[in-house]
């Protein structure tokens, strides 16, 4: 219905019959709107420049109050938070299983890798580990007064019963040193011991092995690397300025982490061998130390950023120069930041990564601002007196940056619907932030401006504003030539007038529509490559310490599986005992489930009842008999020994408060490694087994939580982009007046998401709860690059010359009036995240590449196709717009152009502009 109703409009807005009345309606409106704004701009300038040191000071102080926030200052650092939806099936059930098993133990691993041409089975290797193994248990340190030990941290089935094994090639010897050393041949066991004997769940005896070579029979014959693991306690509590964790094994995990590095010199000597630790916590501190490294980066963005605005805005004559400006805007900036992030924490939005990157957003579009405003400056060169000046200036250029401005606050606050948390967030704080920086911009900037032109009336240097100066005073001046304040230089000649005639020649035309062919061209092809993938890993900067351990995890146990439990909630036990063997059956046989990975308790209690406790077998249901069930339950998690021993299923199972029955179960299983480096493969894996288990159980593992959010994303970012750019349209529609100019730039930015998740696959980038947030900036920035082309086109009518027509000169004009605007705001975007292009965290590398492309993208579409297109199909003109032909100078393509000329206002002419102020309202 929506569809349709556009194409009526868009129909009726074309109709010869209706044409002329329909605009006229439309026109209407928005130049009441248009009318409106520039009124409440010129009174807000008024109230500025009468006034500009307590503007100056209100900014100040509203700033510092808002920064009160930080004392509210919560961040959340939960990955599974940040990118999974809290009413998500995977977030629910983790509720389900946490409240019933409590927190999944944290897992340690310890490798060590041999010397090349060594193996790791040999007796002295074998020994080396046995070493390695003793030293992790003999590690201490002390966390808040308590002397922390493995002891002390390791996981238990309960209070009282003894640590959890490390699993490991040593568990053919019960990780014992006196019964390694009396095994004359390490190697022979390996081979005629059978590891179910050992181990009669979990994965096989070459998840423990590294590069193992086997004979033609199968039998072991060395292997490079071996692995242990360990399993730790997860109490979690909250940790100031980290989260939640628990505090003794976090810390624990750190020490052994950095001690093992410290000794694998000396081990690669004495043993020819070198053992890495690779930890949760210790990746975690990587990604913290990642971020802190970049801070430098921001610095320097905000440098390079701040020099290049100071230039933009100087001149060579001194007097007439505003590179403080510059310096102001910038400030601007970070007072808005500043100011967003304390409103935002005082209302109780939380930080999180990804929002570190707002300060960047915010940069491109402020700058940007400020560029606009004091274009309308320097087009109001002939007003002398400056109050009057600056308040005309800002009339003018307070509807482009209004458009602009709310365009993204809107565009931001469809954003902010989404499910994904870190995306959501993001879009708040970039609400608020856009919302305070126009403000900042309209007046803290405004108000410095006003002072500034003060300075250059009182004939004062620029930046030093008691050094007295001439109008020729500055650098490189020639005296003789013809200048006047409204001649913006280089910037305006390139921009403004050689890239409208090369563009607008037919050989500029077609060169950039095959460009642009081809950008979207190679951007669907690479829609259908884009690859769902996350990893905690990719936050892990590089050279950090960790990086070893990650290399030997990658090198040897790449495609390791993942483990996971098939859940049974409060069902009839006693009665339903082939629920859960046909569970186990299920997951024997998917194909997403590593082979004989499966450990069933059920299967182990009816085993033990048939050998132990015939009488209560029931042999033709083949089951044990209901009324013994629960009593022959608690004999053999009490007396069990041997391969099917109760004690590994005493954390599986769950009695009721009153010990009258079981209130849930698991059963656990291994997932094949493939998941671990698709995206896609980990989706079709957990839907599969949720299918295959539905009515019996239901399968969870952690990763489930992140796998979650890969279903979610596709979704998320056409639902977002979609309401974002609907929104964007009509605000554009109406602010402009034009339906078929909304449609155009609406179109643009859908090409630049497009060409955007298009070169995703060409850049190493993979789609993800970080790369999703540029997705949907993409919307809020490039507006910002066409809409202001668009409306200037709209500004300006003018009839046919020579070689030109008039939508081709009107296409120009627009070029030349916010061209140069547009440009400079796109680069010195590009110059505050280029330091970023160096960073070391993950957020920031991600955030670089899709910040270069949405302003590669969108000046390509807003500066060169949105003014081509007009050229060839732009709307007419508004009814009342003045004719371009009567100003030379702003049209490129009219032969008198470059004539010499002293400084006029920018359109309407002077008698027009004199005649608008003084007209009745209904004018």
């Amino acid at each position: 219905k929506a569809t349709v109703s556009v194409l009526y409009w868009f129909h009726l807005y074309n109709k010869p019959m209706a044409c002329t009345a329909f605009k006229e309606r439309l026109e209407n409106a928005s130049a009441a709107v248009h009318k409106g704004t520039e009124k409440a701009f010129e009174k807000l300038s008024t109230v500025v420049v009468e006034s500009p040191w307590i503007t100056i000071g209100s900014c100040v102080l509203f700033t510092i109050v808002m920064a009160q926030g930080i004392w509210l200052y919560d961040e959340e650092l939960s990955a599974d938070k940040q990118f999974t939806p809290r009413d998500s099936r995977a977030v629910r059930e983790e509720d389900w299983v946490v409240e019933r098993f409590g927190q999944d133990s944290r897992q340690v691993t310890l490798m060590i890798e041999a010397d090349e041409g060594t193996s790791m089975l040999t007796r002295e290797s074998l020994l080396f580990m046995q070493e390695a193994h003793e030293w992790m248990l003999s590690r201490s340190l002390i966390v808040d007064g308590v002397n922390v030990t493995y002891d002390v941290v390791c996981s238990r089935y309960s209070s009282t019963d003894p640590c959890k094994t490390p699993i490991s090639v040593l568990s053919f010897w019960q990780h014992n040193r006196t019964l390694l050393e009396a095994d004359a041949d390490p190697l022979r066991t390996i081979n005629t011991v059978s590891w179910r004997e050992i181990e009669p769940t979990g994965p096989p005896l070459s998840y423990y092995l590294g590069e193992a070579v086997r004979s033609s029979n199968d039998s072991v014959q060395s292997a490079r690397a071996v692995r242990m693991t360990y399993d730790l306690k997860n109490e979690k509590e909250e940790i100031s300025g980290i989260g939640e964790d628990d505090p003794q094994s976090r810390y624990f995990e750190i020490m052994i982490a950095e001690t093992s590095a410290d000794r694998r010199g000396q081990d690669r000597t004495a043993h020819k061998a070198a053992m890495f630790i690779l930890t949760v916590a210790q990746e975690n501190v990587a990604g913290d130390d990642a971020i802190q490294q970049d801070v430098i980066s921001l610095i320097i963005g905000y440098m390079l950023l701040l020099f290049y605005a100071s230039f933009v805005l100087s001149r060579g004559r001194v007097k007439y120069s505003h590179s403080l400006l510059g310096i102001v805007s910038v400030v601007s900036v970070g007072l808005s930041t500043f100011a967003a992030y304390g409103f935002c924490w005082l209302i109780g939005v939380k930080f999180n990564n990804v929002v570190q990157v707002l300060v960047l957003v915010l940069l491109g579009v402020g700058v940007d601002d400020t560029f606009v405003i004091m274009d309308s400056w320097w087009d109001c060169a002939h007003l002398p007196d400056m109050k009057e000046r600056m308040i005309t200036a800002l009339k003018h250029a307070g509807p482009a940056i209004t458009i602009t401005s709310v365009t993204d606050l809107i565009a931001f606050l469809a954003g902010s619907s989404t499910a994904l948390p870190a995306l959501k967030d993001f879009c708040y704080y970039a609400s608020v932030g856009i919302a305070f920086d126009f403000v900042f911009q309209c007046t803290f900037v405004v108000a410095i401006a006003y002072l500034d032109s003060v300075r250059q009336e009182k004939a004062r240097a620029d930046m030093l504003c008691c050094v007295p100066v001439t109008d020729d005073s500055g650098v490189c001046v020639n005296k003789d030539e013809p200048w006047s304040e409204g001649d913006r230089g280089i910037q305006k000649r390139v921009v403004g007038t050689y890239l409208p005639r090369l563009l607008l020649h037919p050989i500029g035309k077609l060169v950039v529509l095959l460009m642009t062919l081809f950008f979207l061209a190679i951007g669907i092809f690479g829609c259908t490559k884009v690859k769902m993938n996350y990893d905690n890993e990719w936050f892990i900067p590089d050279g950090h310490a960790i990086e070893d351990a990650i290399d030997v995890r990658d090198r040897y146990f790449a495609r390791s599986e993942l483990p996971a439990n098939a859940y049974f909630g409060d069902i009839d036990y006693p009665n339903q005992q082939e629920v859960v063997l046909r569970g186990a059956t299920i997951l024997r046989r998917n194909v997403w489930a590593v082979a004989n990975s499966t450990s069933s308790w059920m299967e182990d209690f009816q085993m033990w009842v048939q050998t132990e406790q015939g009488a209560h077998w029931d042999t033709t249901n083949a089951k044990v008999v209901p009324g013994e069930f629960y009593r022959l339950l608690r004999q053999y998690a009490s007396t069990a020994t041997g391969p099917r021993a109760a004690w590994q299923h005493i954390d599986n199972i769950r009695w009721k408060a009153d010990g009258s029955g079981l209130t849930a179960s698991r059963i656990g299983f291994f997932i094949v490694g493939a998941v671990n480096s698709d995206g896609e493969d980990a989706v079709d894996a957990m839907d599969n087994l949720r299918a295959e288990l539905d009515g019996v159980a239901f399968p969870w593992a952690f990763s489930f939580v992140f796998w979650e959010a890969y279903k979610l994303i596709i979704q998320e970012i056409t639902r977002n982009v979609a309401i974002a750019g609907s929104c964007v349209f009509l605000l554009v529609t109406i602010m402009i007046a034009n339906i078929q100019l909304g449609l155009l730039v609406t179109v643009a930015i859908g090409c630049v998401d497009v060409c955007m998740i298009g070169f995703m696959p060409f850049i190493g980038v993979e789609l993800n709860g970080v790369s999703v947030v540029s997705i949907v900036l993409a919307v809020g920035l490039s507006v910002d690059y066409s809409v202001h082309i668009a409306n200037a086109f709209l500004h300006v009518g003018c009839e046919d010359i020579e070689g030109y027509s008039g939508r081709e000169q009107r296409a120009a004009f627009a070029l030349w009036k916010m061209g140069p605007a547009v440009v400079n705001g796109g680069v010195s975007t590009f110059l505050a995240i280029l330091p970023v292009a160096f960073a070391v965290s993950y957020v920031f590398k991600v955030f670089f590449r899709m910040f270069a492309m949405i302003i590669f993208f969108g000046q390509w579409f807003g500066v060169l196709v949105v003014p081509l297109l007009l050229s060839l199909v732009g709307p007419d003109q508004y009814l009342s717009a003045p004719d371009l032909n009567a100003t030379p100078y702003q049209n490129p393509l009219h032969p008198d152009h470059d004539e010499p000329r002293v400084a006029k206002p920018s359109l309407p002419a002077d008698e027009e502009l004199e005649a608008t102020r003084n007209a009745p309202e209904s004018v």
